[in-house]
């Protein structure tokens, strides 16, 4: 049996990956930052007869990264699969000038911009950095960071949504790099745009459910993953997405 862990897996999109993982048979790690939520939602899929593990997790604070791969390293010995679902969308901020900071050219502030680039840029390699060790002793380890349309410098088509543009643009370089670094561990990396999803981040206008994005990306894009494709860009139907 598999083993994987989710970020931001509360809800939405997340809690989506935890359930078609465990129903497709893997042992999964639920994490969010408040262990109350993980714990209500692992409750959901554990009446469900899924084998779901839930644990409290910022994803930007090393010590309790550190904690809960100690944690995973006793429960499991390894790790196969790391979803980076964890991530925060300045324009869904209730306090909109804190949203604007952000946002707009007008309102930057660079504490409020570092702030998105820390959860949404390089919390996803600390997650890899402080599982590197177990995922090297997984089957065929993926590591799968959930991206977006918006990280594309050759689609962008508007301005302004500075936090959210730049830090999903970012992680797609840090994310090639780190597919490089990691390929002599035969560590597989991928970045893929999930389309556009019914969740409190996409609303629900949305051409997707999470279920039918999961769904699609498992098929197209974790089944099908290989060595040879680490560092790619992706769509949910697994067709490279424009950089």
């Amino acid at each position: 049996m598999k083993i994987a862990l989710v970020t931001g897996a509360y809800k939405g999109l997340g809690f989506e990956w935890c359930r078609q993982l465990a129903k497709g048979g893997y042992k999964v790690i639920l994490t969010a930052r408040d262990f109350e939520k993980a714990r209500e939602a692992a409750a959901n899929l554990n009446d469900q007869d899924l084998v779901v593990y839930p644990r409290a997790l910022e994803v930007t604070d090393e010590g309790q990264l550190a904690q809960l791969a100690t944690w995973s390293a006793g429960m499991f010995g390894r790790i196969d699969l790391i979803v980076n679902n964890a991530g925060v969308n300045p324009k869904d901020y209730a306090d909109k000038d804190k949203m604007a900071k952000a946002f707009y050219l007008d309102q930057l502030d660079a504490e409020e911009m570092l702030k998105v680039i820390h959860i949404n840029s390089i919390a996803p390699l600390l997650v890899v950095k402080h599982f590197r060790g177990l995922l090297k002793k997984g089957q065929q380890p993926v590591v799968l960071n959930i991206s977006s349309w918006l990280a594309s410098v050759n689609n962008l088509r508007f301005g302004g949504h500075y936090g959210y543009v730049g830090s999903k643009n970012l992680l797609n370089v840090l994310n090639k790099s780190m597919a490089f670094e990691l390929k002599r561990d035969g560590i597989i990396c991928l970045n893929v745009n999930p389309g556009w999803v019914k969740t409190d981040m996409g609303g629900q206008k949305a051409e997707f459910t999470p279920e039918e994005s999961v769904k699609l990306i498992i098929q197209n894009v974790l089944e099908k993953a290989r060595l040879e494709n680490s560092g790619s860009f992706v769509n949910y139907d697994g067709t490279p997405h424009p950089w």
